[in-house]
């Protein structure tokens, strides 16, 4: 259903308000990992003009008018979840960990 549907059977503001971020701010952000990196200057200042048209028709709180934070938020959270498990599906992709203890200084050597 169409938010202007639900908005004309009576859906109050704040129902309305949860469905947008359930449906559209979710979908954004779970598919943004795939795409945003590679969107360009337009498409970006397209999605961020869609959620502001959303905010001024009520469809939508301020609290998402900076939508790239969430976006960037999510990928963020999907990095981390891919480094700290690696059992993760997309783990595979990552380099290999570096060794990064370096021997500063020389190992048993006794200084008089």
């Amino acid at each position: 259903m169409h938010s202007r549907v639900l908005r004309a059977h009576g859906m109050p503001a704040f129902a309305l308000h949860e469905v947008f971020r359930a449906v559209v701010i979710a979908k954004l952000c779970y598919a943004s990992s795939a795409w945003w990196g590679f969107s360009t200057a337009g498409d970006n200042q397209r999605v961020t003009a869609f959620i502001r048209r959303s905010i001024r028709q009520g469809y939508c709180t301020t609290d998402y008018a900076d939508i790239t934070s969430f976006i960037d938020t999510a990928d963020d959270t999907l990095f981390r979840q891919i480094l700290t498990n690696p059992n993760h599906v997309l783990a595979h992709l990552l380099p290999e960990k570096v060794n990064t203890h370096y021997q500063l200084r020389p190992g048993n050597t006794i200084v008089s």
